[in-house]
Formats: structure tokens, C-alpha cells, sequence
């Protein structure tokens, strides 16, 4: 009895903020403590506010400033959060993980944490400068290797925000999306494993031919039993592969990603503002280019185009099975995508509507 109420006196008397501390695990393994869950966030990459928009019904509400990445975030997304969220628009700006941090920017922007995507490169000096500021930084990442890390990141974004809730549902539903593909490979007697050849912001205007290497969305082709013929970039999660290295790997399947930030690239349009004989048009036209036709992937008719909007968040999902259902169309003749991504937009505050693939 001495012992329990002692046990409660020293509760009574311990600080509110040491009951609410988070601990963090981020993506570089760093240890973070959070004495309360974010409110306001500055992040280098608009995409993690789609992360965000899973966690919360006004992902705005939680943002101190972003990098305006208009072409990153997707041009069709970004006017549907604008027309909900008016003050999207004029939120401060930070500098992009493709740029050097600027310290005093962040500072003026008074956030109580800083998201970062693990390809950036802050300077020790320039962390350490924000902790006694009283800034925590975090990593995460939903690109360099998504398949590996989207979950991890989601999972460390939800508790920094004190939405764990919130995240644990969303992962448990790709996890189950997963699961069910991954059964699906191992219960059939023999799966062959066709070459795919992903040409990621596909352009005939521009050097062929950019593709996801061992990383990035080489991974998502690696899980679904096929063969992405950019492996041959060893190490890399993206780059460039030759026309006739691609010509000679003889892909069973072409795909194609793009979208509205293509149009004066020549590249693949797709996304919402565009109609299904535009989206057609754009593609024959890459289709066009020398050599494309003798592909085995193009004389079979197994050519398809998704948006590069659908990668980088936990929207991947729907180019996991799009990927296996290109690539194993009898395996999973019954895999409705479209379920997939009325079910994702139950949990976003934005949902995605209009043309995201092809079929």
C-alpha cells in the first residue's frame, strides 16, 4: 500500500512533457526524442506531404515550410490539395534535398521538426546548430528505396506527429497487399520470370534510356518474380541503360512512367488532365523511336504507362500491383487495383482521382 501511493505521488510530481516524450528511431538509425509530437515540420521534399496526408484529415496544418517542388510533388496532385487546402500556396519555403540547407531559414520558419530524405546531406555542424536551437532532425525515406523503406518511414513519420494510430492502419493494409501477392508467386507451380524494361520519365526527345537499377523500383519488379533489364546498374537505385543493351535484352514487358511534368520533354502523358487518346498519342510516340518496334514487349501489345506520382509515397502500392499484374496477367487476372486505390483513398485527406495507369 506504501509503495503504490508512493508510486502515484511520484507520478503527480514527474513533468507532463517526460510522461509525453517520443522516441525515435530514424531511417539513418539515429536516436531522436521528441518532447511532444510535432506540430509544425519543415520538410525537404513535397512528397512527404502525401506521406502526410495519410496521417492526418489537413497535412497543411502540420507544415512550417517545404520546398515548393511543384514537378516532384505532381502538378495534378498539387492543384487538388491547393483547391482544398487554399493556404498550401503560401506556405514559407525551404530548400530542397537537392540543395545545400540553409540554417537560418530554418530557423526563421520556427519548426519543432525538421524532416529531411536521407539522400540529403546536412552538414554535423548544421544539425548540431539546430539541437541547441532546440530543433530536432529526423531522416526518412520514400525514395531512394521505397520498397525497403516506406513502411519504416511512414511507421517514424506517424509517431513524430503523435498519429501512430494512424500509420499502423495504412501499413498493415499495404502489408496485407504485399502478403497477398507474395502467397500468390510461391503457391504457383512454375512462374516464369519475364524481362521488364521500365523506362522511368520516358521522353522521345531525350537520351534513351533512363531505368530503375538494383534499387528504387528495381525492387518492386525483383518481388514480383520478374526481371528488371536494369539490374545491370549494379548499386544504383536509377540511371541510364543503352538503346541497344535494351534492344538486345529482348523485354517481354515495357513500362512507361510520366505524367503532366513530361509535356515539353516529349515524354509520356498521363495523369488527370489528359484523356485516354492523348495518354495513347504520347505513347506512340515513344514507341516511335528507332528500334522500339522490334521489341518482343511491343509486338505482343504487353506495353503499359503509369505516373511517377504513384511512386515515392505510400501510394506505391498501387505500382506494386500494377507491376505484377503486367507482368503475371493470368496470375493475377483478379487483382483489382482500382479496390486498392478506392480503399488508400479512405485513409487520404486528398484522394487520388482521374488516369494514374494504364491498361
Amino acid at each position: 500500500m506504501v509503495v503504490a501511493i508512493a508510486m502515484l505521488l511520484f507520478a503527480a510530481m514527474t513533468p507532463a512533457w517526460a510522461q509525453a516524450q517520443i522516441v525515435l528511431q530514424d531511417l539513418k538509425g539515429r536516436t531522436v526524442t521528441l518532447e511532444k509530437p510535432a506540430g509544425r515540420l519543415l520538410v525537404d521534399d513535397g512528397r512527404i506531404i502525401l506521406a502526410l496526408s495519410f496521417l492526418t484529415d489537413d497535412p497543411v496544418t502540420l507544415i512550417a515550410a517545404w520546398p515548393h517542388d511543384v514537378d516532384r510533388f505532381g502538378r495534378e496532385l498539387y492543384a487538388t490539395y491547393k483547391q482544398k487546402f487554399p493556404a498550401f500556396e503560401t506556405l514559407p519555403k525551404s530548400t530542397s534535398n537537392a540543395q545545400d540547407m540553409l540554417v537560418e531559414q530554418v530557423m526563421a520558419a520556427k519548426p519543432d521538426l525538421v524532416v529531411l530524405s536521407v539522400f540529403s546531406h546536412p552538414a554535423e555542424q548544421q544539425i548540431e546548430q539546430l539541437a541547441q536551437a532546440g530543433i530536432p532532425v529526423i531522416f526518412i525515406d520514400f525514395v531512394a528505396d521505397p520498397f525497403a523503406n516506406s513502411d519504416r518511414s511512414l511507421e517514424v513519420l506517424g509517431k513524430a506527429v503523435g498519429r501512430g494510430a494512424a500509420a499502423v492502419n495504412v501499413i498493415s493494409f499495404r502489408q496485407q497487399q504485399k502478403a497477398l501477392i507474395a502467397e500468390r508467386l510461391a503457391g504457383a507451380d512454375a512462374v516464369s520470370k519475364p524481362a521488364v524494361f521500365m523506362e522511368t520519365h520516358a521522353s522521345a526527345q531525350e537520351p534513351c534510356c533512363n531505368s530503375p537499377g538494383t534499387g528504387n523500383a528495381g525492387k518492386f519488379i525483383d518481388f514480383a518474380a520478374a526481371r528488371n533489364i536494369g539490374d545491370v546498374l549494379a548499386g544504383k537505385p536509377f540511371g541510364q541503360i543503352g538503346l541497344e543493351y535494351a534492344i538486345a535484352s529482348k523485354p517481354d514487358v515495357y513500362i512507361a512512367s510520366g505524367g503532366e511534368y513530361m509535356a515539353t520533354r516529349g515524354g509520356l502523358l498521363i495523369g488527370p488532365h489528359y484523356t485516354a487518346a492523348e495518354t495513347r498519342a504520347s505513347m506512340a510516340r515513344l514507341l516511335a523511336r528507332p528500334g522500339f518496334s522490334s521489341l518482343p514487349a511491343v509486338e505482343s501489345g504487353a506495353v503499359h504507362g503509369l505516373s511517377q506520382q504513384i511512386f515515392n509515397s505510400p501510394l506505391d502500392i498501387l505500382a506494386l500491383e500494377l507491376i505484377a499484374k503486367w507482368t503475371h496477367p493470368q496470375l493475377f487476372a483478379d487483382l483489382d487495383v482500382e479496390a486498392t486505390r478506392q480503399t488508400l483513398n479512405r485513409f487520404m485527406a486528398v484522394p487520388l482521382i482521374g488516369t494514374y495507369w494504364t491498361e
